[in-house]
């Protein structure tokens, strides 16, 4: 005699149409159609980064330069309304995947929450040897006074 699983019954609830609707999530809160959506998104759209080599290249061969010990911005003026970010975070400065990564995590975060506040211009963020070991905190800090100084310049 062979065996055969014995398999639960579905539920009909999770594939039957006619099956009473799911409860509403306690985080997911729509505007009235009325309120005027005046908050700026802190999305990092697809539009705001750079993805081309060609782009990159335009911002190393005419940008301005900005550094610190852990990261080297270059930058320069788009003709776009919103800033743009590039990452450019190699193996020989961070070591491993899992390191490149989170300090690519980290710079995409801290462009996110700074985006709204700097001008329009193309970055791209390179990190230096010292970002392979240093605190997420340090990293966040680098990148809020580098943001800074070029809200600073214009």
């Amino acid at each position: 005699m062979a065996f055969v699983p014995e398999w639960r019954p579905r539920v009909a609830a999770s594939f039957c149409r006619g099956a009473a609707p799911r409860a509403a999530s306690a985080s997911a809160r729509k505007l009235p159609l009325d309120e005027p959506r005046t908050k700026a998104t802190l999305r990092l759209e697809p539009r705001k980064r750079l993805r081309r080599p060609a782009e990159f290249k335009e911002v190393r061969r005419g940008g301005r330069r900005y550094s610190d010990n852990y990261f080297s911005l270059q930058v320069l003026a788009n003709g776009a309304s919103h800033p743009r970010l590039g990452l450019a975070v190699s193996t020989r400065a961070a070591g491993s995947a899992v390191a490149r990564n989170r300090i690519k995590r980290i710079a995409r975060e801290s462009f996110r929450l700074n985006q709204h506040s700097l001008p329009a211009v193309d970055i791209t963020v390179a990190a230096r040897d010292a970002a392979r070991g240093a605190d997420p905190r340090a990293l966040r800090a680098s990148l809020a006074d580098l943001w800074l100084a070029i809200r600073r310049r214009g």
